[in-house]
This record gives structure tokens, sequence and C-alpha cells, in this order.
């Protein structure tokens, strides 16, 4: 039989791109408490390029193949101040991987962690954002903790079913501190600082007191929140907890201590190798 491979050509060009196929969601260069408000260019040329929608800072990416994909998920660190080493010593982010098999034509929603607010004049910062990749409306696939942020006065962090605990400045009944973070059902929104600006990060991150020592800073966003750090008033605190991981997936590769270098990335690669062109 004769086989025309000009005529196939296509085909197997199309099969070579899926084996290829590669897409990393990032913070779309947005920084704080609110997570981003327009997808902008950071996508166009990529292999997700006009797959992706943006609702509430939460990206929603439609699944392009039926195969399985190994997912990344890096949470944001937390913040830090101007104590000794704080940099050094801040709250990191964990790094959660997995294999999952995915659905063409699912909808997953991808929450990307925002670093802790950094604080440049006091001592405290705020917890980072977890990172959060979900099926549906609310079936967790893998999320990855925030790192917690350091010393003085910080909210919870927010989980992912519930939010964090405030101190009395933000309705809450124990201590004063920052406001906890939003769970990823409530929306993710990071806590509020009570002072200089030092909120936690979009992803459930806990909002940092920000003036003074006592309290710790804000816990990280997560499946579970990180709890407020604790001290006493005329001590420099302890830090935020970092925030809970949790994975679904198969041939898991964790780390809890992963990123002291900012914000969180989810990264996926398609592994089903086809055996028939599309």
């Amino acid at each position: 039989m004769t086989v025309n491979f000009l005529e196939y050509q296509p085909m197997a060009t199309d099969t070579l791109k899926i084996l290829a196929f590669k897409v990393v969601f990032t913070n779309l260069n947005t920084s704080g408490r609110i997570g981003p408000t327009t997808l902008g260019s950071n996508y166009t040329g990529e292999d997700h390029d006009g797959q992706v929608t943006l609702s509430s800072g939460v990206q929603q990416w439609t699944i392009p193949y039926t195969g399985d994909y190994r997912i990344k998920a890096i949470a944001a660190a937390g913040g830090y101040d101007g104590h000794s080493n704080s940099f050094q010593y801040r709250g990191r982010g964990a790094r959660m991987i997995g294999t999952f098999r995915l659905t063409k034509g699912e909808v997953i929603q991808i929450l990307v962690g925002q670093e802790g607010g950094i604080n440049t004049v006091e001592k405290s910062s705020g917890g980072g954002g977890g990172t959060f990749v979900v099926r549906g409306a609310n079936t967790p696939l893998i999320i990855a903790g925030g790192g917690g942020g350091v010393n003085a006065g910080g909210g919870g962090g927010g989980g992912f079913y519930s939010s964090g605990i405030s101190g009395k400045n933000f309705n809450g009944t124990k201590g004063w501190s920052g406001e906890g973070g939003k769970g990823f059902l409530q929306g993710g929104l990071g806590g509020r600082a009570w002072y200089d600006d030092v909120d936690g990060g979009f992803g459930g991150g806990g909002g940092a007191y920000g003036w003074g020592r006592g309290g710790g800073g804000g816990g990280g966003g997560g499946y579970s929140g990180g709890s407020r750090g604790a001290g006493g008033y005329d001590t420099y605190a302890s830090c935020g907890g970092g925030g809970g991981s949790y994975s679904d997936g198969n041939n898991q590769d964790n780390e809890c201590c992963y990123n002291n270098a900012g914000h969180g990335q989810v990264t996926i690669t398609f592994l089903e190798l086809k055996k028939t062109f599309i």
C-alpha cells in the first residue's frame, strides 16, 4: 500500500505538539492581598493561550486533552522585615508535585499564591498565600501551603474550607493582631494588616499586626491555614505558622520548605503518549 506522508504530516505535527504540552501559571505580575484582575498578555503565544479565563483573581483553565498531567504547585513565601536575618529566615512556601488524570473540557481552578507583605518600617510581616489547584468548584487536587510571616502580631492563614482567625481589632475574639486570611472557598483574599500595609498574600495569607513587638507574623494560606505566631508584648515574637499542604495525586514529590523567592507558581505538563493521531 502506498502512503502519502504529506497527507499525514499535519496530524503528526499536531501529535508532537500535544506530547510537548507544558503550561506555567503565574501571579500575573500582581502582588498583595488581592489577586490579579487581568490576564494581560502574560500567556500570549504559550501553549495555554486562549484557554484561560480569570474570575476574582482565580484562573480557570479548560483542559485541552484527556490524559495524565504532572502538576507542580509552589506556594508563596511569607514576608520579611527589618529585623536582622529575617529575609534569610522568612517562611518558605511548600512545593507539591503529583500526577492526575484529567478529561478534555473539564475546568480546573488555579489560584497562585502571592508573597506576604514586606515591612520596611517595623518588625512584622504578612503570611504568604497558598497555591491551589481545584477540580470544578470545590474538589482540591493539589494545594501548597504558604510560608508564615515573621515577628509581630499576625492573623491566621486561610485554609481551603474556612478563613483564618483575626484579632479583636478585626472583629476577632482574642488578642490584637492582623486579619485572618480568607479560605479558598471564601475567595482567598489575604488578611489586612493593622499598621504599615503588611497584608497577607492572596491565597489566604494572614495579615500582620505591623508594629512593635509581640504576637507572631501572619500565618500562611493552604489546605489548612497557618497559625498566628505567639509572643509577649515586650519580646520579639515567633513567626506565623506555614499553611498546610494537600495532594490527591500519584507519584508524589513534595517539599515543605521550598520557596523563599516570593510569589507562587503552577506548572502543568501533559504526560500521555498518544497512540493515535487526532
